[in-house]
């Protein structure tokens, strides 16, 4: 359910936060979707708009503080840190959802199974 740290060794091993699943029965590939979500225009050759539908999707988690903060003064304090849990939320879960992308083109073409894997964002694990 949750993204899994894992070590790029694309990237000098570095933890990443990713995107974990089984390709083929035994077979575990991992992908990057932290750099996915940092970098939304590596999507762009998966699909039309898929790196604005990140964008747009932050946006609105950064809208949500900005509404806390502004709603602090005539509701309460704690609007405050509500639209903070709401944006952090909303950051995860658009996270998750640029690894969900990737995924979804690498099972309608090897072709971008392959592209993924030569920008560094997908790398086979073990089990």
């Amino acid at each position: 359910m949750f993204l899994s740290c894992r070590p790029n060794p694309h990237d000098g091993g570095r933890m990443t936060r990713a995107l974990v699943f089984e390709k083929t029965p035994g077979t575990h590939f991992a992908i990057d979707a932290e750099a996915l979500h940092r970098q939304p225009e590596l999507l762009k050759p998966f699909g039309r708009g898929l790196d604005v539908r990140i964008r747009v999707l932050d946006a609105l988690a950064y809208l949500a503080v900005l509404i806390g903060v502004l709603a602090a003064l005539p509701v309460g304090w704690w609007t405050a840190g509500v639209g903070v849990l709401v944006c952090v939320l909303m950051l995860a879960v658009n996270r998750k959802t640029a690894g969900r992308l990737a995924r979804a083109a690498t099972e309608r073409s090897t072709e971008s199974f392959r592209q993924l894997h030569e920008i560094g964002c997908l790398w086979l694990v073990k089990g």
